[in-house]
């Protein structure tokens, strides 16, 4: 049995748009970024039912003629893969009720979800990604890819680039890269924190930064301590690498670990949380605003082929 999978490309509340439109339906290469990724999942045989929602009717114009299963959107992205997962339960999909029965069923279920927004996401990557996922042994899995991976795709001399941000660690500086392996029924008792989490991402931004300094805070005196302080070292040595003060940056964020920030995700949802990276790039490159994707579409074809090379031999 493959592994079921679910694309979240609504474009409802907290989903950031492109030319005002929904990013997954622009077009790079002449198809829609939505469909770039699809057929890269068709391709990858680890990979069982495919759930793509958003707006339904634009997205079976888009997706025509390739095997999927289309869902209307909600209100939220997160929301989106929420209900993603249960359309891949045939039970749900049949009567549209999530009972009991259904739940005890499923409960150690897991998917693999992806944004709608990364047209670069390769086969390698994917697989690259699924063979670390042991989820035997946890509940959570997120992807990361290293900043010194990410520089080919950043400006040049003569050739542009995207500036992606990253968190920065003691191991190395890194960013999420779209890929995330996880049991929804066994995060279920922290899905609230989870929705919250995922609307307040683009943690550039104060107020997102404020939001979620009150959401720590809420956690409590059992998480609030340790969970503050990795979070306050994280946005402190982002700060200082912004300014250029790089070296000072990287000495802040001397207690900050991948073990740590993987305890601490562990801690507050309760779940069994890891931390994998892949050596590609391409599921890191997403489309955020208007400038980043003129570039990408630009570079998508010398990107293509420098993805294509970094497959193993």
């Amino acid at each position: 049995m493959g592994i079921d999978t679910v694309i979240a490309a609504g474009d409802g509340k907290a989903a950031r748009k492109v030319f005002k439109r929904n990013k997954a339906l622009l077009d790079v290469a002449g198809k829609p970024i939505i469909r770039h990724i699809v057929e890269v999942l068709l391709a990858c045989e680890e990979i069982e039912n495919i759930v793509v929602v958003g707006p339904k009717e634009r997205f079976e114009e888009a997706l025509d003629g390739l095997d999927v299963i289309i869902v209307e959107q909600k209100r939220s992205l997160a929301e989106n893969g929420w209900e993603g997962f249960l359309q891949t339960l045939p039970e749900y999909r049949q009567t549209g009720e999530l009972t009991d029965d259904v739940i005890r069923a499923y409960r150690d279920k897991h998917v693999l979800f992806l944004s709608g927004d990364i047209p670069l996401i390769s086969v390698h990557e994917i697989k690259e990604f699924i063979s670390q996922c042991d989820m035997k042994s946890y509940d959570y899995i997120a992807g990361i890819t290293s900043e010194e991976i990410l520089k080919f795709f950043g400006p040049r001399k003569g050739r542009p680039g995207i500036k992606m941000a990253t968190f920065h660690t003691w191991d190395g500086n890194f960013r999420q890269n779209n890929l995330h392996m996880a049991r929804p029924f066994v995060l279920l008792e922290r899905i609230d924190l989870v929705l919250k989490a995922y609307e307040y991402r683009y943690q550039k931004e104060f107020f997102n930064i404020v939001k979620t300094l009150i959401e720590i805070i809420k956690l409590g005196p059992g998480n609030i301590g340790k969970t503050l302080g990795l979070y306050l070292l994280l946005q402190i040595s982002a700060g200082l690498d912004a300014l250029g003060f790089v070296r000072l940056a990287h000495i802040i964020s001397f207690p900050v670990t991948l073990e740590r920030v993987e305890r601490m995700i562990s801690r507050v949802l309760k779940v069994r949380c890891k931390i994998v990276k892949t050596t590609v790039g391409g599921a890191a490159l997403d489309v955020d605003n208007e400038k980043d994707f003129m570039i990408l579409s630009v570079m998508y074809r010398d990107w293509l082929n420098q993805i294509s090379c970094s497959k193993p031999a």
